[in-house]
């Protein structure tokens, strides 16, 4: 039920995107991303916050290794395991493609830690008949930490600005050059392809 909404989602994005004259494989691609980490994150806090009918109320389980140590011996599931290991994996490699603040390991584990315990809480104050684990936690953090890990070649680099542009245009270039991704190679600009000092072609580009 939830595709047909992601998919229409999708296209009036990439159709937007395509009005602010932004490149078609960039508004497709873009647009694309954002529609499923949308839709995963939606149904991933779905499945986690919706009550369980019939429970009685949520179990504390702070022991880590608890749940590991119960699904190795047979008493427990490898599912639930591997469920809440790739839980969080997708979003932790589709948000840092798309959120500058999240491009390093460590802010996605944070993040994901953040939001696990925040999940986690939620379940065991609305008693929705879920056990509130530690293991949980745990494992939501490694399966975002995985994920961020395997996209991380494809994540967007920063514009490449010599210091001696840096020392001689100042700030100035700098804003320019990460609004308009310009990289430099000795005092010639990729964008256009001209040699000419920093300044000149700051003045000229701005006009265009």
């Amino acid at each position: 039920m939830a595709l047909p909404f992601t998919a229409a989602g999708w296209f009036l994005l990439a159709a937007q995107r395509r009005r602010r004259r932004r490149p078609a494989r960039f508004a497709v691609l873009t647009a694309g991303a954002d529609s499923v980490i949308t839709l995963i994150g939606t149904l991933a806090f779905v499945l986690v916050a919706m009550p369980i009918p019939g429970a009685s109320g949520s179990t504390l389980q702070l022991a880590p290794g608890t749940d590991l140590d119960l699904a190795l011996s047979g008493q427990g599931s490898l599912w639930q395991i591997a469920g809440n290991l790739v839980l969080l994996l997708p979003l932790g490699a589709l948000l840092p493609l798309r959120v500058a603040a999240l491009r390093t390991i460590p802010r996605v584990t944070v993040a994901a830690l953040s939001v696990s315990l925040l999940v986690e809480t939620m379940q065991f104050v609305i008693q929705a008949g879920r056990v509130t684990s530690a293991d949980d936690v745990l494992l939501n953090t490694a399966g975002a930490t995985i994920g961020a890990a395997l996209t991380r070649n494809w994540w967007p680099r920063p514009p490449v600005i010599p210091p001696q542009l840096r020392r001689g245009v100042g700030g100035q270039h700098r804003q320019y050059a990460a609004r308009s991704r310009v990289v430099w190679s000795g005092t010639r600009c990729a964008r256009c392809g001209v040699d000419r000092p920093a300044a000149r072609h700051l003045a000229t580009a701005d006009r265009n």
